[in-house]
């Protein structure tokens, strides 16, 4: 009678561990499952209002628009005596924490890829911001100008819960 009880237990014991072996499967599977990638007009409205927001980089007394400080952070300009660059980063970091702030909202994540690429060449990277972690869904947009001989792209991704 109790070889009987034990294998009882032993066979419960088994079907537990493989419930919970099989739980722990799907729930890779779901964590590695990549986000929905939609088409946002919010953020390509965003991208091309940025393009034109005077920033506080001066050429000849004159301010630049964003467009082209990209061009002249591409082209390794100088604003008075700060490098172009580092003007960029700062200026679209602020218009990205202003807009897209992350605390208490459903948007968890943003990232900002800005490039130079001509023809099917391998992309020249201008500046990359990213902030925050996307478990949910992709909202994005890409817009972008001619620059020489090639473009100049913007891609902004922001990612919802």
């Amino acid at each position: 009678m109790e070889r009987k009880g034990q294998n009882e237990i032993v066979g419960f014991v088994m079907i537990v561990v493989i419930v919970v072996i099989i739980g722990l499967f799907l729930l890779v599977l779901y964590l590695r499952q990549e986000p929905v990638k939609t088409e946002s007009k919010n953020v390509e409205n965003f991208l091309k209002a940025s393009l034109s927001y005077t920033t506080e980089c001066k050429v000849d007394i004159e301010p630049l628009n964003m467009q082209n400080l990209i061009q002249r952070c591409y082209n390794e300009g100088y604003c008075g005596e700060n490098e172009s660059c580092v003007v960029l980063n700062e200026t679209f970091s602020e218009i990205l924490e202003q807009t897209w702030r992350l605390e208490n909202k459903k948007e968890r994540y943003y990232s900002l890829d800005i490039y130079y690429q001509e023809g099917n060449e391998t992309k020249d990277s201008i500046l990359f911001i990213e902030k925050g972690n996307c478990t949910g869904s992709i909202s994005g947009a890409e817009e972008f100008f001619r620059h020489g001989q090639g473009d100049i792209f913007l891609r902004l991704e922001i990612c919802y819960i």
